[in-house]
């Protein structure tokens, strides 16, 4: 009885939301990707949920026991209602987000324009489906700064075209219970390379080697830059492509030759008969993929628990002469 009296006390569910809050600073700082799953995070959202799970059982106990007197303390029986709210708020959270933390799943998914991805393939789905991005978009502010993200997706399932909408931040799509969230976006680069009488088209970003046949001589594709201004070398004027520049290295083995600066659709020679240039410049978007099956319960659990607390607060002060019943059902 002791036992049970501690683990469903008010001081036990102090420290274990304690504990949570501090190892989940931690665990989310070292380990972000994995730290919600172990074995310890999930072990301290199980003994919180008994303490919550009690404390409710306790409240609603209390209210039943004594429902005769409460029923004519409007003032106590709507603290006592508070209570039950609350404590079956946190423990409406604390499932939906056990219910997360086991089956619900989220991977970053980097598409082009115009592929198409099978879902099923980097996420458990029940039911299977392709999604496309017809089209991606980034209009930008009067600084050159992005002012939003657009990706159009098409979603088909069974080869049949099931629905078509354009994302942004904070404008998700949801489709079979799984959410696609704008993320971010990146850059490929289309380039071509010539080698003495072949010549080849490449997709190649930040940091990609470019080597030949005819030559020892290699590129290496430095960065690329949307806004290029000589004066400020290596950074950016602003994220728009204004005056878009391809900074490459030429390297004959391991020693540098030189750096240079290449526009689009420009020749460049690197050696005799070998030629690159770069054509375009492909942006791509970056996905949230998501799936959390406890959602519905922690949005839930979150309105009773503000509900709760709304309630609590709004209501008129305490009279000085309140009887001692009172004050115990206030402690607990």
């Amino acid at each position: 009885m002791r036992f049970y009296n501690y683990i469903s006390s008010m001081n036990a569910g102090l420290i274990l939301l304690g504990l949570i809050g501090i190892a989940s600073a931690i665990g989310s700082s070292l380990w972000p990707e994995m730290f919600f799953k172990t074995v310890y995070f999930r072990l301290l959202l199980l003994l919180f949920f008994v303490n919550m799970a009690l404390c409710t059982f306790n409240s609603i106990k209390k209210l039943v026991a004594g429902k005769k007197r409460i029923l004519h303390n409007k003032r106590q029986m709507l603290r006592s209602i508070c209570l039950i709210m609350l404590h079956s708020g946190i423990v409406l959270i604390i499932v939906g987000a056990s219910l997360n933390s086991w089956w619900g799943h989220s991977v970053q998914l980097s598409i082009l324009q115009g592929d198409t991805v099978e879902i099923n393939r980097i996420i458990p789905v029940n039911t299977p489906f392709q999604v496309k991005l017809l089209d991606f978009s980034i209009p930008f502010n009067e600084d050159g700064s992005p002012a939003q993200y657009y990706s159009t997706l098409q979603v088909a399932s069974s080869g049949q075209n099931e629905l078509q909408q354009t994302i942004s931040v904070n404008h998700p799509l949801t489709f079979a219970g799984v959410k696609f969230y704008q993320n971010s976006y990146g850059y490929l680069l289309n380039a071509g390379a010539e080698d003495g009488e072949t010549s080849k088209d490449l997709l190649v970003q930040d940091g990609d080697w470019i080597s030949f046949e005819s030559t020892r001589r290699t590129v290496k594709v430095f960065k690329y830059i949307p806004h290029f201004d000589p004066s400020l070398g290596m950074q950016t004027k602003s994220l728009e492509p204004k005056n878009p520049r391809v900074i490459y290295t030429v390297y004959e083995g391991e020693h540098m030759l030189g750096v240079g600066t290449a526009p689009f659709k420009e020749r460049i020679k690197i050696d005799e008969q070998t030629y690159i240039t770069f054509a375009q410049v492909r942006p791509y978007s970056i996905l949230t993929v998501k799936t959390d099956p406890g959602m519905p319960l922690t949005a839930a659990g979150g309105i009773l628990l503000m509900l709760g607390i709304s309630i609590v607060l709004l209501m008129p002060r305490k009279k000085p002469n309140r009887s001692q019943s009172d004050k115990e059902d206030i402690a607990s």
